[in-house]
């Protein structure tokens, strides 16, 4: 898996993009296997409305998003890859803040602040960052 990394184009956006799949498969695993278990911890202000048929589709976005963000950190250069790779990060974003601010089920900060922090570093690092590998 370390081999990987040697073969990652230069800087630091596709490592810290490796990096973000990597964990998204551990989240996806997690939310497959125990699917009431963090997840209900994210969402602790309404932990009842968290079911494994929620988790599962959540497993479902998260493996979508890891397959995407191993393509990008691969191949930086492809503007459809990284464009759809910065848009998953932005729904991811987009997603948790509803939550925090109109539909009050994630307490912040709290177990979100991970995943939150990731896709809005990811959104500033991309979009400060894609002239370098869109050419």
């Amino acid at each position: 898996m370390l081999d990987a990394l040697l073969t990652l184009p230069e800087g630091g956006l596709p490592k810290f993009i490796w990096l973000s799949a990597v964990f998204s498969v551990f989240n996806t695993v997690q939310c497959m296997v125990s699917p009431l278990g963090m997840t209900r911890k994210i969402y602790s202000h309404q932990p009842h409305q968290v079911t494994p048929l929620t988790s599962h589709v959540f497993a479902a976005w998260t493996a979508l998003s890891a397959i995407l963000r191993y393509k990008c950190a691969f191949n930086m250069a492809d503007p459809l890859i990284y464009d759809l790779t910065f848009w998953s990060y932005v729904i991811a974003g987009t997603h948790f803040t509803s939550e925090i601010i109109a539909f009050k089920t994630v307490r912040f900060p709290g177990p979100v602040i991970s995943t939150f922090c990731v896709a809005l570093t990811s959104i500033i690092w991309m979009v400060k960052d894609r002239d370098l590998y869109i050419h």
